[in-house]
């Protein structure tokens, strides 16, 4: 079936409350698709695929991404969710893993619920979009009895957790809210908003009003359990935009979420501006430096001579593969099954 007709077939069959399912060979390992419907019942209001390696040897930790179109048009979410399961898989294809990808509405000029912003804990609880995080977290764990039910393996209980750009805006603050979820998140494109759990900024950068939105108290020992890895382009930040303005009056960088209002409200982005620097790297660098000083494992890794986009070829594309394969088979702590 050609791509245009299985997207809307598969969209099709989701709006109507049915899963899809579909082989592949994907690098000559068999993986089962399952393009999941949302189970309004068990609170997860929100499609997913999952796929899940049939192979005598799989890795027992899930990978988890989300995906990173801002558009209304579910099959343009859908497709872009195909990709990036695809890519996961390529980047797993050594130690393969069950792939869980999260398809997560957004649309322009709405909340930014892809990189679950305050916006998201406003809403009222019968909202379909209300409390994202916590449908995700709920995900996980319907996604472990799906693979316990279809191959018989016990996945760990934390998951490798990837993103990049909006998706790694979503990584670090899925992070901060479900901390004793995560083993290790590996975050590119995204320096400029690196959560620190300090109590004198408010969400998404820090914990000041955490319990207020959350109703829970901030998880500090297992934040310190989670290895981070962030990489970024060395020219991230060539890139401005019109709509909005640094603090000089000068248009920002396109993907510098401090300067970003629907992101991170603008009295937060200036508190962290304020604390950490005006400038991106700056205030990665002071970020990063006051998180490891308060325990917490994180490394930091500038891509030289690479912006954000492939537009031009320059993106950070193939460079950061190196460093995701890193990360991911650092998290592989337990032999994997037979």
């Amino acid at each position: 079936m050609e791509k245009e007709k299985l997207l809307k077939h598969i969209s099709k069959e989701i709006k109507e409350g049915r899963n899809v399912d579909l082989d592949y060979v994907i690098n000559q390992i068999p993986y089962k698709i399952r393009f999941q419907k949302p189970d309004f019942e068990k609170g997860i209001n929100i499609p997913s695929i999952i796929a899940i390696p049939l192979c005598e040897k799989i890795s027992k930790r899930m990978v988890l991404e989300s995906n990173n179109f801002e558009t209304e048009n579910f099959e343009n979410i859908l497709s872009q969710g195909i990709e990036t399961g695809a890519k996961l898989v390529n980047l797993t294809k050594d130690k393969p893993a069950v792939i869980l990808v999260p398809l997560i509405p957004n649309g322009k000029n709405s909340i930014y619920f892809q990189q679950l912003s305050r916006g998201c804990f406003e809403l009222e609880p019968e909202d379909n979009c209300y409390r994202i995080d916590e449908q995700i977290a709920k995900m996980i764990d319907e996604a472990k009895v799906t693979v316990k039910e279809e191959i018989d393996v016990d996945l760990e209980d934390k998951i490798f957790l990837n993103g990049y750009s909006s998706s790694g805006v979503f990584a670090q603050r899925f992070s901060l809210l479900h901390p004793e979820l995560i083993h290790t998140a590996c975050i590119g494109g995204a320096s400029g908003s690196i959560p620190i759990p300090i109590k004198n900024i408010g969400y998404p950068i820090g914990i000041s009003d955490y319990k207020e939105l959350t109703g829970k108290e901030f998880d500090m020992d297992s934040y310190c359990e989670i290895d981070f890895t962030y990489y970024v382009g060395e020219l991230e930040t060539i890139n401005k935009v019109n709509t909005r303005f640094d603090d000089d009056g000068n248009p920002a960088p396109m993907h510098d979420m401090s300067y970003f209002d629907v992101s991170v409200p603008s009295s937060v982005g200036r508190q962290q501006r304020e604390i950490f620097g005006y400038n991106m790297f700056e205030r990665a660098q002071k970020t990063v430096e006051a998180l490891k000083a308060m325990g917490i494992k994180i490394e930091h890794y500038v891509i030289p001579g690479r912006s954000h986009n492939n537009r031009s070829g320059k993106g950070v594309g193939e460079l950061a593969d190196p460093i995701i394969n890193t990360a991911y088979n650092s998290s592989i702590i337990s032999p994997p099954m037979k």
